[in-house]
């Protein structure tokens, strides 16, 4: 990763918190629940831009961050970020690695999103991303017509949809990346394909289609959204599952589609 690649922010999904407590482990700052190992190493090239580096955590739980950086110093965070989650922000940040433990204040394992973004030196965060990007990329999903398959997630984001006058006909609160990059394959039919979420909150549900289309849903079972594309087109659907209010919460994402299953078969080009 470099300044100019985290311009646009990147997202990390994960499992959070472990066994390690933070208060006993002597010349380490912070408190709360890590693991024993990062939970990521990036190597970061400044290419003599001078910017900020930013990492925070977006989660349902109270999140801890715990940095050593490129020149072995150490950086905590517990609630600096939006609600209890993390945010850590390095000024004229420099090349090298960065070794990154998000864990859990209670010590609770839970799912949980680092996004890692630079700044112009000095600018402070607004904390909210303008509008959804679909062209960020989200986690990869393949799938062909008549398979069915489940993902699970963290819903919600810092994008308020309608505040932020985005043009996607949606309201609630995303992820300025999408959530996952599905590419799908008709297999030469015309199949239903059909996305849903369900969770532990009032989510909704936001696709760009193959054609950069916008699709939304936000209640069509119960509080959770669900989403039939008929006769749907091979190629790339970018998918956010956000909440209507701005607490975010874990989800499960289940992709289906009618038609008759194939194995071993790779899924069409984009046409994004």
């Amino acid at each position: 990763m470099d300044a100019e690649t985290a311009w646009s922010p990147q997202s990390y999904h994960m499992h959070v918190g472990g066994m390690l407590n933070l208060s006993q482990c002597g010349e380490v700052p912070g408190r709360g629940h890590v693991t024993a190992a990062p939970n990521m190493s990036i190597n970061y090239d400044a290419r003599s831009m001078g910017r900020d580096l930013e990492f925070r955590v977006e989660s349902q739980c109270d999140t801890t961050l715990l940095i050593n950086t490129a020149s072995a110093g150490w950086e905590f965070s517990d609630d600096e970020g939006s609600g209890l989650n993390a945010l850590v922000r390095l000024s004229d940040a420099p090349s090298g690695r960065y070794d990154l433990w998000v864990g859990t204040y209670s010590g609770e394992a839970c799912q949980a999103t680092l996004i890692a973004e630079t700044f112009p030196s000095g600018a402070v965060s607004s904390g909210s991303a303008a509008c959804p990007d679909w062209s960020l990329g989200g986690t990869q999903i393949n799938s062909n017509a008549g398979q069915t398959s489940s993902h699970q997630m963290i819903a919600g984001g810092q994008v308020n949809l309608h505040e932020n006058s985005c043009d996607t006909n949606g309201y609630g609160f995303v992820a300025q990346a999408p959530d996952f990059s599905l590419y799908f394959d008709a297999m030469g039919q015309s199949p239903n394909l059909t996305l849903s979420a369900n969770g532990d909150c009032d989510e909704v549900l936001l696709i760009n289609d193959y054609s950069a289309n916008w699709l939304f849903n936000d209640d069509a079972g119960s509080l959770h959204p669900s989403l039939t594309i008929a006769n749907a087109s091979s190629g790339r659907y970018d998918v956010w599952v956000g909440t209507y209010g701005s607490s975010t919460c874990a989800s499960t994402l289940t992709v289906s589609s009618s038609g008759a299953a194939a194995s071993g078969q790779v899924p069409a080009a984009p046409g994004k």
